[in-house]
């Protein structure tokens, strides 16, 4: 009886791309981020969260692509 054996690239062209998750922004990294939008705006009180967040959303993109 004959078997059918695989060349070597047939083996692997089906496996599946695997990627390693981009690692989370350091608190650092945001809290300098958030400082350069806060001078980039002009300063002021009452936005500070809105530029933590902003700066966090930014790093991520950054980071994953």
């Amino acid at each position: 009886m004959k078997t059918s054996k695989k060349n070597h690239t047939e083996q692997y062209q089906s496996a599946p791309t695997m990627r390693t998750p981009a690692p989370p922004p350091t608190a650092e990294q945001i809290r300098q981020r958030a400082h350069e939008i806060y001078r980039a705006r002009g300063g002021g009180e009452g936005l500070a969260l809105n530029d933590w967040l902003k700066a966090e959303e930014e790093i991520k993109r950054k980071l994953e692509g």
